[in-house]
């Protein structure tokens, strides 16, 4: 260029236009700089009037009119956009052919088909979505492969674009040139021109692809999601590289958790090849040899780990059995004990008979001593013979006394001995009593111990099921952990993650990612925006953006018919409390209340709305519905005479809202950011929470505790939106008392289950997670088998299912009874874990089950 302005030859004149913040690479080439500082022409940012006219004028170029009040919303919403006028001009042409399509006689473009398009923050998005939309799961694939490695992020955390040629992405993708020209086409047609370059040129290998403005990657959500997750891959390739050349050189040591597990799941997820990695290290190949070395040497140290586990069950086992046999000594020495009672007892028995007969011969002896005084006189003469009888009685009498001596210390000794027997009696029996009682704690523990080591067992299993891609051995491993828990959890874990986490993944690869879905008839690009579901039958309501609504029944899987349509998108259903009545709320501002108990009826029109309708309630009494539209006001409606009346008018309007179950209060997401919580007797309101700049979507209470759980969307300084947390709010207290993490984009809805067991979340990012209310700080569910976003959810009545209405004309049902998950894994298996295979994943202390009882044990 500069020795082109330079020469004299050829009259040649250069213009040159360029972002200022790229001024400063210039310097890089020589005398570049100093012709730009002579040169140079800051071109200044357009006038509030410039912008009107660059609105209005292609308007009335092509023959249509525009309201005032949408230019002035355009003006008010482009703002100081450093990509105003790309997005300007996409939200334009989008509302101009909305507006072609669906417009009334005589209506000019105004807001109702400027919010139907997106507005300028979602429009660019939405059309592209639109385009994604349109290919395969296979063409979608290579698109996310196509735009990962067209863009990227600088050290600044700014997104830039980098053209890549096609052939680099078949290779990466593992697809053929026409498989990938297919997808650039797709993005590059006529109303389109996401992709350069344009239409005229042709496609081949080695033709140049690049974004056709840098606006994309800040404003389509889909694409900024995927130069995160390019950029997080590439930062988590580079530590790896980085760690495994100084562990090469003996500086680091091997990964551990939790820096081994993101690695592991980056690898899983990502599944890097070594063309792909050329961009960021050409050592890929060490890098996964480190990453190997890692994993390998973890599992080998949880491996000795489970052994530990194992000796200290042992250990408590072999403590149980000593502590029973000195319980059986205990009990030895208290029969021995009560043995010496026994003997005890008869000797005193034989010191009584003695003494008896001791006072017996006494007696006789005095009878004697008596009959011989009587007689002394009369037997004088047998003096001689009767001293010598009374010599013999006296020594007679002395042996008695003697004997009687002998017997009382006889006694006294018995008696002593009987104390003796007594005490040590008592003692045996608190000895045997503490025995039984140490033995029984042992036992106790001992069952405890072995009962959560079977539910870890349990778990583990679950988890290595996710993992294991033979759907066959995931199935038995989801299966027989659901077993273990079964039997050895005390109801605690009524709703364990780790054992639905399981059987949802063995059943979605047993059964086919689309085994849950409900597909309505006709437009496959539908998104189903609103969902109503029976709480006393399978009955589900759902509408979408192309007017339709459809009656389907969730258990059967089908769809059973068609209540109406109209020519508005759909946004929101509401079923009466007792069933009777559907409520239908579209970019209309107008209602619909549908009869349901009068086949093919028209549906009664409700006005008073002067904007498309945000969210529907019924009060918990029947008595009538709240409707919250964009017109900023509340409005009171009666179902069965349709007739309605302005509630309360407020400085904000409500994406969402939810009654409390005595329908005395209301809690509400406003648009300024604020959770809002309204006494609907005295129409006095409060702001709890406010989270702005950023957003709350959604909001829902607590079917019997004072709680509130509410989804934001976080976005960053430029507007953007990042993240979504699911936050929960004690009604008591007033402050938030726990932060629920997972989605990458907005929640978009949030519900607990009747039962107030569960609670689960939808998000932009297409994600749909589910918590235990009382299990809260474990992993949430995940569960990711559906196509494109989620804009609404639902439990059933008895909390045993959770449906989703999807982009693709479809509404997901999942069961979140794990029960009712088990009951069909066996069913769809073909056979049972092998010997081998129980003992990798079980254990060799654990006997070998045949977990489905319906196949042989042999057939493995």
């Amino acid at each position: 260029m500069l020795t082109a302005v330079h020469q004299q030859e050829v009259p040649i004149y250069l213009s040159v236009n360029m972002r200022s913040d790229f001024i400063g690479e210039c310097s890089v080439f020589p005398g570049l700089t100093l012709m730009i500082n002579e040169s140079n022409y800051l071109v200044p940012q357009m006038t509030r009037e410039q912008k009107r006219m660059a609105i209005e004028g292609p308007v009335a170029v092509g023959g249509g009119k525009i309201s005032q009040r949408l230019v002035k919303r355009l003006l008010s919403d482009i703002g100081d956009n450093q990509d105003q006028l790309p997005i300007l001009q996409h939200a334009l042409m989008r509302t101009w052919d909305y507006w072609t399509e669906n417009h009334e006689p005589g209506e000019p473009l105004d807001i109702r088909h400027y919010n139907s398009v997106g507005k300028i923050t979602q429009a660019l998005s939405l059309h592209a979505n639109e385009a994604y939309d349109e290919l395969t799961p296979r063409q979608k694939e290579i698109a996310e492969i196509l735009f990962k490695n067209i863009t990227e992020k600088n050290q600044e955390n700014q997104g830039l674009r980098r053209p890549c040629k096609i052939g680099l992405i078949c290779e990466l993708s593992e697809a053929s040139e026409n498989e990938v020209i297919h997808v650039v086409e797709q993005f590059r047609k006529p109303g389109r021109s996401f992709l350069m370059p344009g239409t005229h040129v042709t496609l081949n290998s080695n033709s140049t692809i690049e974004l056709s403005h840098e606006s994309l990657m800040r404003i389509w959500v889909r694409l900024s999601t995927w130069v995160d997750e390019e950029a997080e891959s590439a930062q988590m390739y580079k530590r790896i590289s980085e760690a495994a050349a100084m562990y090469q050189i003996g500086k680091t040591g091997l990964w551990r958790p939790p820096d081994l597990q993101l690695a592991l799941n980056w690898q899983k997820k990502q599944k890097p090849t070594r063309t792909w990695a050329q961009r960021y290290d050409i050592a890929f190949e060490r890098a996964i040899v480190f990453l190997d070395t890692s994993r390998i040497t973890y599992e080998a140290e949880l491996k000795n780990q489970e052994m530990m586990q194992r000796r200290t069950l042992r250990r408590a086992r072999v403590t149980s059995v000593i502590l029973g046999i000195a319980a059986l000594i205990a009990i030895l020495f208290f029969v021995y004990a009560l043995t010496q009672r026994l003997q005890v007892e008869k000797q005193v028995l034989l010191a009584e008979e003695q003494k008896k007969l001791a006072q017996d011969a006494a007696n006789e002896a005095k009878l004697a001593e008596a009959r011989a005084v009587e007689q002394k006189g009369i037997a004088e003469a047998a003096l001689a013979r009767n001293e010598q009888l009374v010599e013999d009685l006296n020594q007679r009498y002395i042996e008695v006394q003697q004997a009687r001596s002998e017997a009382e210390r006889s006694y006294i000794l018995a008696k002593q001995k009987e104390t003796i027997a007594k005490q040590q009696t008592i003692l045996a029996k608190n000895n045997a009593k503490v025995a039984e009682e140490n033995f029984e704690v042992a036992q106790k523990a001992v069952k405890e111990n072995n009962r959560l080591l079977m539910l870890s067992i349990a778990q583990s299993m679950e988890a290595k099921a996710v993992t294991v891609q033979d759907k066959e051995l995931a199935g038995g491993l989801a299966m027989q952990g659901y077993l273990f828990h079964t039997k050895y959890d005390d109801g605690s874990r009524k709703y364990d993650t780790y054992v639905f986490g399981g059987l949802y993944s063995a059943l979605e690869k047993l059964s086919g990612a689309n085994y849950n879905a409900i597909k309505v008839p006709g437009n496959l690009i539908n998104k189903m925006f609103a969902l109503a579901i029976s709480k006393k039958s399978s009955t589900i309501f759902t509408s979408g953006n192309d007017g339709r609504i459809f009656q389907a029944d969730f258990k059967k899987q089908t769809v059973t018919g068609q209540i109406g349509a109209n020519a508005f998108p759909n946004r929101v259903l509401a079923l009466s409390i007792d069933e009777k009545y559907l409520v239908n709320g579209s970019d209309s501002a107008s209602l619909q209340i549908y009869d349901l108990s009068k086949t093919n009826s028209r549906p009664v029109l409700v006005a008073g709305h002067k904007g498309l309708v945000n969210d529907i309630k019924f009060l918990p009494d029947n008595s009538g519905f709240i409707s919250a539209s964009v017109d900023r006001t509340l409005r009171l409606t009666n179902p069965v005479t349709g007739q309605g009346s302005l509630f309360l008018e407020m400085p904000f309007s409500l994406r969402s809202f939810d009654i409390s179950p005595d329908g005395k209060h209301l809690i509400g997401a406003a648009t300024n950011g604020q959770l809002i919580l309204l006494d609907l007797i005295t129409k006095k309101y409060e702001a709890l929470i406010s989270e702005a700049p950023n957003r709350i979507l959604s909001v829902a209470y607590h079917p019997s505790r004072q709680l509130v759980a509410y989804g934001t969307e976080y976005v960053d300084e430029k507007g953007l939106a990042r993240r979504g947390t699911v936050k929960l709010l004690d009604l008591k207290s007033k402050k938030v008392t726990k932060e629920l993490f997972g989605h990458t984009a907005g929640v978009s809805d949030i519900e607990f289950s009747p039962n107030g067991m569960l609670l689960a979340s939808a998000g932009y990012d297409r994600k749909l997670q589910m918590w235990s209310v009382d299990q809260i700080e474990d992993l949430p569910i995940t569960m990711d088998n559906n196509n494109g976003n989620i804009w609404k959810i639902a439990f059933s009545g008895d909390s045993d299912f959770l449906m989703a209405s999807c982009n693709n004309g479809e509404v997901r049902v999942w069961q979140t009874n794990a029960r009712m998950l088990a009951e069909q894994i066996c069913p769809k298996l073909k056979r049972n874990m092998t010997p081998e295979e129980w003992k990798l994943y079980v254990g060799n202390e654990i006997g070998y089950e045949s977990t489905c009882k319906s196949l042989l044990i042999s057939d493995f």
